[in-house]
């Protein structure tokens, strides 16, 4: 069980603790159950939306809604208004005046939250739209609205309340503004789905939070139920694909698996459904057409000399100043990059194969290989060149890891392929492989670094063959390592090791992954 040590117990004003939300969480039965204790006591209600909508009110008014007998040390006292985790300004106003204050989250499955909210608008008169329509136009309906009540802090925003179904599941960046002012320590953050299967034990995490004796409930009904027909499996599956990258974020954020089952969300959202949910959302965009690109190269590729045996083992290295033979090239990336980390028992992801030259090397050090790539044609001659033995194959989407199983893989291998990856796609596929790694959990990344000087030569030459925001897809991606260093502990990679001088044109990063716990 695990206490806040670094708050100040001395006694303090109340609130000692508020439910910050979310709306349709079961934020009114955990605040009920939290009420029998026999050291709580109730506000004068659950939701004082003091913060929110009753700011104007004042302190004194505000806390004149809490018991004088709570002392906070032996009882204790708080509310539950679900708007303050949505709200920009309410954080900064908390921690002004509360400082101390504990925040308890329940974070529900955002598709199952949005949809429960929707409902709720309809039953209480507000939503005249469809489930459809209204996701439809929530864009619409909530532009500007942020900027107004940031700007005018007695603005009132009826749509930013009511309408903000697909907004409130945004988990991750509500949870990083209120970051910015309480320390991750202050926070207890839940699944209302544990709530739900198994009350006890949730009720009394939160009462070890509070520091107070534990306390079994005669029962554990069920506050503020909403009731609602089934929805169409079509806007659930519409909705997964939204929340997906969000959940990663939150995710990443907090350390354990968010995911809610999603893209596994359920039994009729079946993998091709999913990637194509995703695909489609991004086909009204410019786009990198990696696959093609690759695809094209794989079917053209011709050997030009004796040396070259297979596809890729033109790349020697000699234009990133790093070798200047395939034979040199190989013995590098050996020695520097996959004997000093690969071990026996490892079983090894590598994205991108090219050819399947590093993938050869790698499998004299590992116990198993998965090779992903977007092209099926580059799989095809790795394939071809390695057989089936201890290696299976994946093909990328280009956006997902699809296809990998979760805490399946010991190491992350990409040399060769973040070197023609924009950097959006790189920090894209950095949100997504800790979830597939167990064990060593250990990365390595190798990508081209334009403020080296061979990077910058690179650039000069190729700079006017990709513009209009258009390039091949087989060219050079305009990455740092300033950048790729930001991306890494952004996402709390640990990094161990950064190589600048085997490879001058590029850099290489060995690196642990975050780990990602099963909830």
């Amino acid at each position: 069980m695990s206490h806040i040590s670094e708050i100040d117990l001395k006694p303090i004003n109340p609130p000692h603790f508020i439910i910050i939300g979310v709306q349709k969480g079961g934020t009114n039965s955990l605040y009920n159950y939290l009420c029998t204790h026999p050291q709580i006591v109730a506000a004068t209600q659950k939701e004082i939306h003091f913060f929110t909508l009753n700011y104007e009110q004042g302190l004194t008014w505000y806390q004149s809604q809490f018991s004088s007998e709570a002392d906070g040390k032996q009882i204790l006292t708080g509310e539950g208004s679900p708007y303050y985790l949505f709200h920009p300004l309410v954080p900064q106003r908390l921690y002004e005046s509360f400082p101390n204050t504990r925040l308890i989250v329940l974070l529900r499955n955002p598709v199952d939250r949005a949809i429960s909210h929707y409902y709720w608008e309809v039953k209480l008169g507000y939503e005249p739209l469809s489930l459809e329509e209204a996701i439809s136009q929530e864009p619409e309906r909530l532009q500007g609205e942020v900027e107004k009540i940031c700007s005018d802090g007695t603005y009132f925003s009826f749509n930013h309340q009511h309408y903000s179904y697909l907004a409130r599941g945004l988990y991750a960046e509500q949870l990083q503004r209120w970051m910015q002012f309480f320390p991750r320590e202050q926070f207890l953050i839940l699944k209302s789905e544990d709530l739900y299967c198994n009350s006890a034990k949730v009720v009394n995490q939160v009462f070890d939070f509070l520091e107070i004796p534990n306390y079994i409930l005669p029962t554990y009904d069920k506050y503020n139920e909403n009731d609602y027909p089934q929805t169409d499996s079509s806007i659930r599956q519409k909705l997964a694909a939204y929340f997906q990258p969000h959940n990663q974020k939150l995710t990443q954020l907090l350390g354990e698996d968010w995911s809610w089952g999603i893209p596994e969300f359920s039994s009729d959202l079946t993998q091709k459904t999913r990637t194509q949910s995703l695909l489609t959302s991004v086909t009204s965009m410019t786009k990198v057409d990696y696959e093609s690109a690759w695809d094209n190269y794989a079917k053209n590729w011709q050997s030009t000399n004796s040396e070259e045996v297979y596809i890729g083992d033109e790349w020697i290295g000699v234009a990133a100043g790093a070798a200047s033979s395939l034979a040199e090239y190989e013995a590098l990336i050996e020695q520097k990059f996959i004997a000093p980390y690969i071990q026996k028992h490892h079983q090894v992801l590598e994205i991108g194969v090219g050819g399947g030259r590093t993938a050869t090397l790698l499998l004299n050090y590992c116990d198993r290989l998965v090779c992903a790539d977007i092209s099926q044609q580059l799989l095809n001659a790795t394939q071809n060149r390695l057989g089936n033995e201890r290696v299976s194959y994946v093909k990328l989407d280009g956006l997902t890891l699809d296809g990998i199983a979760p805490h399946s893989l010991d190491v992350c291998f990409c040399y060769d392929t973040l070197v023609h990856i924009e950097p959006r796609d790189i920090f894209n596929y950095l949100t997504r492989i800790p979830a597939l790694l167990k064990g060593d959990r250990l990365c390595l990344f190798h990508h081209t670094n334009l403020l080296s000087e061979l990077g910058w030569k690179k650039f000069l030459i190729d700079w006017d063959k990709n513009l209009l925001g258009k390039r091949q897809g087989t060219a050079f991606s305009l990455m740092t390592d300033t950048i790729m260093e930001k991306f890494l502990t952004h996402l709390n990679y640990e990094i161990l090791h950064k190589d600048t001088e085997s490879v001058p044109r590029d850099c290489v990063w060995i690196c642990k992954a975050p780990e990602i716990r099963s909830h």
